[in-house]
């Protein structure tokens, strides 16, 4: 990198981040597209069906979210390895990051095939509640597979490579199109249709595969083949390691529920304000959860770009990091609430006719574009966090954020008012607003006191 010219370190920085958050950023919009192909293919044989894939992916969510988050922690592991040339931490990670998978997608798969424990409390139909618990059982076969598949996902990624999760998504999306059909709806006399349910079996079979190409790209990159080549399969102890990725799994993982329970809650709230609040609600949730990918996918470039650095111990370069990391933030930011303001009323109108869910739903996108921008600079600084190997301090600051304020003061606002009369649905995404606000200024300062902790140490060494 060119350090004599700042513009050009400047754009040589914003290329590497840009070749890394693209990818991922294609790669999410492919997972999101599994989600909405289940939905729309279900919605075609009727409502049951419809309804029994909004819940069962809900009850799945936390449970899949849980184990990416912890097995998430190998990237800036093995990124900080790599950047310090410690081939074989690298290779520990990976064995010690597939020991941990196991029992993860162990126990994901038990704990859905106990979903009826958790059903036969909600009030459902019967035929519901019998396509939901297939849907679950059928699709909890395929989480061991998906915890395995993160753990050479997450590897590759820690290595600066993120081309192969975005094609192994694609392939998965246009896969899963012609086994949702033959498992939805059936073929002759062959294959029965099971209905929603079916999105379980070909979701479980998408990720047996996803697993299957990860490993063989694993074994055939020139990018990876040499280390996986080179794994030492025994059980390492405690603490060589496995307690590193534990350490920041976990809180990252707490972290990620923490923020993805926060609108499920939400929604059981608003149930009492009618039909109208709640479609009003959703479609505004629906455009902001596509809008997240992009800080999002940013996130976690810099986890990796900083990890490596962090590794080097390269204090001029970490600096240049952040400053083009929270760069792209600020503009990403600054996009979406532009977009969100300007261009409401046509997002809208892609959703509903309604005219009174449309002008609920207009003044929730006013909301959410007033909270664009520290929602960029919260996740781009819990990704450089993450890249510095801390990630307690976000899960608190989620906490904190999400639902003492988001949850808290936002049902506050809704149903009693402070200064005012009760805002509605309108109050949960104020609380929002104020809370992620919050979580932007302390994960800021947070990260701004890890870099100075980050360059006091190397100022010892």
């Amino acid at each position: 990198m060119d350090k004599s010219n700042p513009t050009n370190a400047f754009l040589t920085e914003a290329k590497l981040l840009l070749n890394l958050a693209v990818p991922i950023f294609l790669a999410q919009l492919a997972m999101t597209g599994l989600g909405l192909i289940d939905t729309l293919m279900s919605g075609r044989v009727g409502v049951d069906d419809l309804a029994a894939i909004g819940l069962g992916s809900s009850i799945m969510l936390p449970v899949f979210i849980f184990n990416t988050g912890v097995l998430l922690a190998i990237t800036p592991l093995v990124a900080k390895a790599h950047g310090a040339d410690q081939d074989e931490r690298m290779r520990q990670f990976v064995v010690q990051g597939i020991w941990i998978s196991i029992p993860l997608g162990i126990f994901a798969l038990i704990l859905l095939l106990q979903s009826d424990l958790l059903l036969q409390y909600l009030q459902l139909s019967d035929k519901v509640f019998l396509l939901t618990h297939d849907y679950l059982i059928y699709i909890a076969f395929g989480m061991p597979a998906m915890a395995l598949y993160q753990v050479f996902r997450f590897f590759w990624e820690g290595m600066g490579t993120t081309l192969p999760t975005m094609w192994l998504s694609f392939i998965a999306l246009l896969v899963n199109i012609p086994l949702n059909a033959l498992f939805i709806y059936g073929w002759q006399d062959s294959i029965p249709a099971y209905g929603a349910a079916g999105c379980g079996i070909a979701s479980a079979i998408v990720m047996w595969l996803m697993l299957f190409f990860g490993i063989l790209y694993a074994y055939r990159s020139k990018i990876t083949a040499f280390h996986i080549r080179r794994l030492n399969w025994k059980l390492p102890a405690w603490n060589a390691g496995i307690s590193e990725i534990l350490h920041l799994g976990i809180p990252n993982a707490l972290a990620l529920l923490f923020e993805i329970s926060l609108f499920t809650f939400i929604v059981l709230f608003i149930a009492v304000l009618g039909t109208d609040a709640i479609a009003a609600h959703q479609i505004a949730i629906s455009f902001t959860s596509v809008a997240f990918m992009l800080p999002l996918s940013l996130g976690m470039a810099l986890t990796v770009r900083i990890g490596k650095e962090y590794g080097r111990m390269n204090i001029e370069q970490l600096l240049l990091t952040l400053k083009v990391g929270f760069g792209f933030a600020l503009l990403i930011g600054s996009f979406l609430s532009m977009t969100s303001i300007l261009f409401r009323d046509e997002i809208i109108t892609v959703y509903t006719s309604d005219y009174s869910v449309a002008a609920m739903a207009s003044s929730l996108f006013i909301l959410a574009a007033m909270y664009q921008l520290s929602d960029a600079i919260q996740v781009a600084s819990a990704g450089a966090l993450r890249g510095f190997h801390d990630t307690k301090v976000t899960m608190v600051v989620n906490f904190i954020s999400y639902w003492m304020i988001g949850l808290g003061l936002g049902y506050v606002l809704a149903f009693q008012g402070i200064f005012s009369q009760p805002m509605g649905v309108a109050g949960f995404w104020l609380g929002i607003v104020i809370g992620l606000s919050l979580a932007a200024i302390l994960l800021g300062w947070r990260l701004h006191w890890r870099y100075r902790q980050v360059l006091s140490e190397a100022i010892v060494q």
